[in-house]
C-alpha cells in the first residue's frame, strides 16, 4: 500500500492488523480496549458514530481511554463490569449493548453476555485471557444473537479485495486525523544487526536469542507479558522513523 504524504512509517506498520481488525461497528462494548486491537476498535467505534463502552485494568489506560474519547470506561482492577456498564446505560437511556467486541474471553466474554441486547453482535476477536469461552447456543437463539469470528489475516486468501478496501479507508481515516496510532513501547533491533552478519551459526544465533533477555523481540513480548503496552508494540529497523513519500 502506498503511505499517504508525511505519513510516520513505524505507525503505517502499526496500523494494518489491529485496525483492519476493528474496522466493523449502536452501543459498542470493547474487552481489553488498552490493547493492539481493542484501542483501534475504540477509534473506529467513535468516527462511525458508535457509543463505546471501554473496558481495561489500571489507572494509566484508563486515563489514555478517556483521551481517545471512549463515553464510559471501565477500570477491571476496582469496578465491576456488569454493575459499572448498567449504571452508565441507564443514565443514557439505553437497553443494552449492541456489539460486544472480544479479544480477551473467558469469565469476561460470560459476563458480558448478561449486558447484551436482542438481536445483539458478538465479534470473536481472540482469546488473550488464554481462556476459550463457550457461547451458549440457547441463549443465542433466544436472544438473536449473532456471532461472528472474525479472523483478519485469512481476508488476505478468501476475500482479499475487502481487506484492500479496509486498509485503503483506514490509511485515509489516518491522514484525516480521525484515528491516531498510539505505540507504547519501540525497540530497535539495529543494534543486532552483528549478530546477523557475524559468522556465528544459525544455531548459535537462535541460542543467544532465546537467552538473551535484551533481544528486542524478548523485550516486546515482555512489555504484553507484564501488561506494560497500551496500543502497539513495535521493533523496528534503523532508524527508519519516518517515511519519505
Amino acid at each position: 500500500f502506498g503511505l499517504p504524504k508525511g505519513c510516520d512509517l513505524v505507525a503505517a506498520a502499526a496500523l494494518p492488523v489491529a485496525f483492519g481488525t476493528s474496522h466493523v461497528a449502536l452501543v459498542l462494548l470493547v474487552l481489553g480496549a488498552a490493547g493492539g486491537v481493542g484501542f483501534s476498535a475504540v477509534q473506529i467505534g467513535k468516527v462511525c458514530g458508535a457509543v463505546v463502552i471501554a473496558a481495561a485494568r489500571g489507572a494509566e489506560k484508563v486515563q489514555f481511554l478517556k483521551s481517545l474519547g471512549a463515553d464510559h470506561v471501565v477500570d477491571l482492577t476496582s469496578q465491576n463490569l456488569t454493575a459499572s456498564v448498567k449504571g452508565f446505560l441507564k443514565s443514557r437511556k439505553l437497553k443494552g449493548v449492541d456489539v460486544l467486541y472480544d479479544p480477551v474471553g473467558g469469565k469476561l466474554t460470560k459476563e458480558s453476555m448478561k449486558l447484551l441486547n436482542w438481536g445483539a453482535q458478538i465479534l470473536v476477536i481472540g482469546f488473550a485471557s488464554g481462556e476459550i469461552p463457550v457461547i451458549p447456543a440457547n441463549i443465542t437463539l433466544v436472544k438473536n444473537w449473532t456471532v461472528h469470528g472474525l479472523y483478519w489475516g485469512s481476508y488476505s486468501i478468501h476475500r482479499p479485495a475487502v481487506l484492500e478496501d479496509s486498509i485503503q479507508e483506514l490509511l485515509s481515516w489516518m491522514e484525516k486525523g480521525l484515528i491516531t496510532i498510539h505505540i507504547s513501547h519501540t525497540y530497535s533491533i539495529s543494534e543486532e544487526r552483528k549478530y546477523y552478519s557475524s559468522a556465528l551459526l544459525i544455531l548459535e544465533l537462535v541460542e543467544y536469542v532465546v537467552s538473551s533477555p535484551d533481544f528486542p523481540a524478548n523485550l516486546a513480548f515482555s512489555a504484553l507479558r507484564d501488561r506494560k503496552a497500551i496500543g502497539k508494540v513495535m521493533i523496528v529497523f534503523d532508524d527508519m522513523g519516518r517515511s519519505k513519500l
